[in-house]
Parts: C-alpha cells; structure tokens; sequence
C-alpha cells in the first residue's frame, strides 16, 4: 500500500524529517472527519494525533491529510464491539472486493509500538501480517480492545463525536464486514492541541516502606487526558542513576528487575500523546532481601560427594534462608528432595543424595518471615560414592606425600590439557576447607599447609578445564 504520484516525495520527505519540538512536548494534530452515507450526511467526529508517541505514523498523517488524501474513502470495515476501519485508496473508485488492499505502491511506516492501551475511542493504524506494513489505513475501537496492546501502533484518539462512530459500526453490511452503503470520510485540520497534561501524585507503595518485593505494584493517581506514563526508579534522590524507567497506559507498574536489600527513589510522569507533565515529588522505598550468591557445590561441578555441604554467601538484611535441592530445575513438588527454611547460618549439609543424578539447588532470602529474592539456580552431578573413598590417584595427580599429613601435604602434578588449574581442599563431608588458583608449564609438586586442620580425611581436588582430580590424604 502506497501513495499517490503527486503526493510522494512530499509524504516521504514528511515521513522521515524530524517534527517540531516546543519546550514541553510536541503540539497534538486535531482533524475534524465528516461522514456520509452515500450523499446523506452522517455526522462529524473529532480526533487528535500523539506526535510524541509515534511521530512517523503522525507524519504520514498529517501529509495524507494535507493533500486531501483521505478525502471520499471509506471506512470498509465494520465490526461492532471492536472496529471501524477505513482510509483505503481502492475504497474511492475501486471495486467492493478490494477495499482493504490497499495499493503496492503505498510507502509503509515503521512499527512505533507502545503502551498506549485500546480503549474506547483508540486510533491506531491497520497492517498486514508484516508489523512495518502500515500505509493509510486506520482504525477506530469502539470498545475496549486491549488483546490488541504492543501489536499495533496506536497514535491518535477520538476526542467527541463518538456517537457517530457507534452509528457507523452499526451499520448494515455484508458477510466481510463491509457496509451495504458506501461511508465516506472527509478530512479537515482544525489547529492543534497544545494543553500539558497535569502531574500525578504517587499514591502506593507509601513513601518510606520497606520489604518492596519484585511484585509489588507501583501507583499513582490517574490524570483525565493522559494516555501514557513513565515511572522512573533510582538509587539517588537527583536520579542522577536511574536505573530502571518503565512505561505504562494505566496508572501503575511493577520493577520486578529491581535487586534486593536496597533503597530507590521513584516518581512518574504523565503524557497526553502530544506533552508530558513535571515529575511528580519522589517517594523513597527499600527492597526486601537480596539474593543470595551461591558458592560450593558450584555451578556444573561433578563427582560431587552424595551427602555434600551446601554454601552460599550472606544477604545484608536477610536473617535467614530456605535450601531447595531438586531434580528438576522447576523445583516443582515431586522433584523436591530438600527443601528447608528458616537456616540461620549460611552452610547446610543435608541427607545422602542418589549417586551418580543430577541436581539443581538454590536459595531463598528471608528477613523474618518476608521472603526475599531466590537466587540463581546451580546445577551439579554427583559421584558414585559417599565421601573420600571414591577418589584415588589420577594421571594429574601423580604423587601425594607424607600421608598422613602434619604440617604439609605435597602433590606432584602433571597437568595434560593446560597450564591453568583450580585447587580444591574439601574434608569428609564436602565441605570446601582451602581453595588456590595456579598455573605451570611441566610437572610441578605443590604445598599446602594443613597444619590448622582438623585431624581427619580430606580429599585434594584439581580442576583443569572440565577435568577434575583427586587424591584422598589424612592429616594427623
């Protein structure tokens, strides 16, 4: 669908220039539409463009309108309880049985998708299957239509006249929709509407709470000529660091991407499709518990002890927390093995797993009985066997001296893949008790002090890669 000869270098030099901005906004197109039923005339119905919220589709617009574009097409399609939608240059001369094709030679516009909901009154424009096909077509909902919300690109509203939409949609018409007699449409600018919209006031959660959860919604009160608000959310009063903005066409929202055991400032403005009002004043809130960073088993390890210690680090705020250890990474019921709240300290070791199974486990925060935020989900896979018994010398680990052990233990080691290996020291529960990171280019004997370790088995692991070694030592 594209335009008239004579019309199109105006239309894309329109399309794709930039509009006037004024301090606060954009001025908002207003175009009175007068409607005939063959010669008998209908009635006239107002509408204003958001130029602020989807400049392209108010361009294309404004420079259709501008050369009377509109002027005899038909609003071909009637669907009460939804739409009417017209605007067609086949409608104006062209046979019934392509009104609504609209021509190959059209120029589309771009997608300019928002938040804008399909209320009552919403012009949005029409497109095919393809979001950037839009041309002149356009529609009118009757009703409210939000499925339609994100998928269309809304850019206009009727402001009075629309009873005479609802005549229109009432309409007689055949099996496609389209009206028994032929609706004509006649465009005309009126002026612009240069009104700002008022500003908000915030109304919950209330200024100053704590324990916010990634559910809760944020509100404020709604504003009579407002079909957009931004709702911003920073780590400082001048919100100088914002680090969430969001968008809404109702009069709340959430920030569930928020992280925990912190404190925001939030405020929200209005916007009417043309201007935006001041902030509203900031109210301040403070986020429940953040999530917890796992640390041992780690993430993918394998030939994890069957009755292994699980280690996570502390959550400022949080006095407690709950442990689930699953075999499925939903953590639904039936795959929940371990699932134990209310641990104060930040290790548990639980009962024997299955050996050689897979495992996801993760965290909860808690601040008292208010949950907070379930860290992120580790994964591991377990031995063959409980504990030290399992592991003997392995081609990286070709000496481990003296053993039993008292001041030092010695491993002779040569690495096969690369020169980049993770030291590991765990005891006999799985508990990780020494870690080192080092690197060696030919056989190389390491030393460990394990003169503060408690008397007992221990196993000495090497990551190399996605390799793992161990050798078993006693320290006496």
């Amino acid at each position: 669908m594209k335009y008239l000869y004579y019309t199109l270098a105006i239309i894309i030099l329109s399309l794709f220039s930039k509009p006037a901005f004024t301090q606060t906004g954009i001025d908002k197109p207003v175009y009175r539409i007068d409607t005939y039923r063959d010669t008998t005339f209908l009635g006239s119905f107002h509408i204003e463009l958001f130029p602020l919220i989807a400049p392209l589709h108010v361009s294309n617009f404004d420079s259709l309108a501008g050369v009377n574009f509109f002027d005899s097409t038909a609003f071909h399609r009637v669907v009460p309880g939804f739409v009417i939608q017209g605007g067609d240059p086949n409608s104006i001369s062209g046979p019934i049985s392509t009104w609504g094709q609209g021509q190959p030679w059209q120029p589309t516009v771009p997608a300019e998708f928002n938040a804008v909901r399909h209320l009552r009154g919403i012009l949005g424009a029409a497109r095919d299957t393809d979001p950037n096909s839009a041309t002149s077509q356009f529609y009118i909902c009757v009703a409210s239509s939000t499925f339609l919300d994100g998928n269309y690109t809304v850019y206009g509203k009727v402001t009075n006249g629309m009873s005479v939409v609802d005549t229109i949609v009432l309409s007689p018409k055949d099996v496609n929709d389209v009206p028994l007699q032929k609706i004509s449409m006649f465009i005309t600018s009126t002026g612009v509407n240069d009104t700002i919209p008022d500003p908000v006031n915030l109304t919950a959660p209330a200024d100053n709470s704590v324990n916010i959860s990634n559910t809760q919604s944020f509100s404020w009160t709604t504003v009579a000529d407002a079909v957009l608000y931004t709702a911003e959310f920073a780590t400082d009063s001048l919100f100088t660091n914002i680090v969430l903005s969001r968008t809404s066409g109702t009069n709340s929202s959430t920030a569930s991407a928020l992280p925990g055991s912190s404190t925001y400032y939030w405020r929200v403005k209005s916007n009417n499709g043309g201007h935006e009002s001041v902030y509203s004043p900031y109210w301040k809130f403070t986020t429940v518990a953040g999530a917890a960073t796992l640390t041992s088993p780690p993430d993918s390890s394998v030939n994890v002890f069957i009755n292994p210690v699980f280690e996570w680090q502390a959550v400022p705020g949080a006095d407690n927390y709950q442990l689930q250890v699953a075999t499925a990474s939903t953590f639904i019921l039936p795959s929940l093995v371990y699932n134990q709240s209310g641990l104060t300290n930040t290790s548990q070791q639980i009962p024997a797993l299955n050996a050689n199974t897979r495992y996801y486990w993760r965290v909860r925060s808690y601040t008292g009985s208010i949950a907070g935020y379930y860290s992120t989900k580790f994964t591991f896979l377990t031995g063959a066997s409980t504990g030290i018994q399992h592991f003997e010398l392995s081609d990286m680990i070709t000496a481990i001296y003296p053993n039993p052990a008292t001041d030092f233990v010695y491993a002779d080691v040569k690495p096969s893949v690369r020169e980049d290996f993770q030291i590991a020291i765990r005891d006999i529960n799985g508990k990780v008790v020494y870690t080192e990171n080092k690197s060696w280019s030919a056989v190389i004997r390491i030393a460990i002090d394990v003169s503060d370790f408690q008397k007992g088995f221990y196993v000495l692991e090497l990551k190399n890669g996605n390799k793992i070694s161990a050798a078993k030592f006693v320290v006496e």
